[in-house]
C-alpha cells in the first residue's frame, strides 16, 4: 500500500464516521489494499454500518468537511438502507466510498458457507455481482477503523474457503460452461459468421470456466477487473490459461469462418482441460 493513500484515508476518517448510524467498520479495499495500484487506481473506501445518513445529509457534511473535496456525488438506496455511495475527488485523488448495510454482509457470509449463490445483474459489473465477491473484497481489505471488531469477526469467518460454496460454484458453473461449446446453434452461428452471437457465447463460457477455476483453487472470485493477472496466480489451471482466454476474447485477426471454427475448438479444449482438473478433485 502506498503511504500517500493511507495518509488520505486517515484524513478522511473523521468525515466517514459522521456518515454512519450505529456499529460500523471502515476499510481500505480495491487495488491499494491488494498492492496492485497504479497511476489509474482510485481510492476505494468501504464503510459497513447498520444504517447511513441520507444522500442530502451526506452531501452536506462532505461538502463542508474540506475545500479539497470536489466533484461530489452521493447515490444509493435510503429506505430501507442497503447500500449507498459518497464519491468525490480529494486533493486530486478519486475517492469512491461505498457504504453497505452490515446485515447484507452477514447474510452473504452465512449463505456462502451454506453453498447458496446469489447473483445481481447490475450495470456497474459486466457479469453480475455475486454474493461471494463480497467475501473476496473482505478477504483483502485493510481495516482502518474497526472500533467494535466487526471487520475482524467477518475476516475470521471467511479465512477458510467454505467447502459448500466451492462445491456449489463448480457444479453450477461447470454445467453452464458445458452448454455451448458443442451446441448446434453455436456451430451454425460460426458458419454464418454471426460474430455478435458467437462473441457472447465465448464470453459466457469463459466466465463460467473462470468461476470454476477460482472455486477449484479455493480462491474467492475477485470480480471482473484484472482477471488475467488473478488467473495467472492460481496454482491449478490449464496451461497458459489466462493467455488462452484472453486470445479467445480478443483474437486480433480479421473475421473469418476459420477464425470462428478455431475459436470454438479452443473453447472445447479448455472445457475438457477444466473438467479433467475438476475430476482430479
Amino acid at each position: 500500500m502506498q503511504p500517500s493513500a493511507m495518509v488520505l484515508v486517515d484524513e478522511l476518517i473523521p468525515l466517514l464516521r459522521r456518515l454512519v448510524i450505529g456499529e460500523y467498520g471502515i476499510a481500505l479495499g480495491g487495488a491499494h489494499a491488494k498492492g496492485a495500484d497504479d497511476a489509474e487506481s482510485d481510492l476505494d473506501i468501504y464503510v459497513f454500518t447498520k444504517d447511513a445518513l441520507n444522500n442530502a445529509e451526506r452531501a452536506c457534511l462532505a461538502s463542508t468537511f474540506s475545500s479539497d473535496i470536489t466533484q461530489l456525488i452521493c447515490w444509493g438506496q435510503e429506505n430501507p438502507f442497503e447500500q449507498c455511495g459518497t464519491d468525490f475527488y480529494y486533493k486530486g485523488t478519486k475517492v469512491e466510498c461505498w457504504m453497505r448495510a452490515s446485515a447484507i454482509i452477514n447474510r452473504a457470509i452465512a449463505d456462502c458457507r451454506e453453498g447458496i449463490i446469489t447473483r445481481d445483474y447490475v450495470t456497474w459489473t459486466t457479469t453480475g455481482f455475486y454474493n461471494h465477491v463480497a467475501l473476496s473484497d473482505l478477504k483483502v481489505m485493510k481495516s482502518v477503523d474497526d472500533p467494535t471488531g466487526l471487520l475482524a469477526r467477518w475476516q475470521a469467518a471467511i479465512a477458510e474457503y467454505p467447502p459448500k460454496l466451492r462445491e456449489a460454484i463448480i457444479k453450477q458453473h461447470l454445467a453452464s460452461a458445458r452448454y455451448w461449446p458443442s451446441n448446434f446453434h453455436y456451430a451454425s452461428a460460426v458458419e454464418r459468421q454471426d460474430v455478435i452471437y458467437t462473441a457472447g457465447i465465448v464470453a459466457q463460457v469463459a466466465h463460467n470456466l473462470i468461476q470454476v477455476l477460482f472455486a477449484l483453487n479455493r480462491v474467492y472470485f475477485p470480480g471482473d477487473k484484472k482477471l488475467a493477472s488473478a488467473l495467472a496466480h492460481l496454482e491449478r489451471t490449464p496451461r497458459d490459461c489466462a493467455e488462452r482466454i484472453s486470445r479467445l476474447l480478443w483474437p486480433g485477426e480479421p473475421l473469418s469462418v476459420e477464425l470462428l471454427r478455431a475459436q470454438q475448438a479452443e473453447l472445447q479444449t479448455l472445457l475438457r482441460e477444466v473438467e479433467e482438473l475438476v475430476a482430479r478433485g
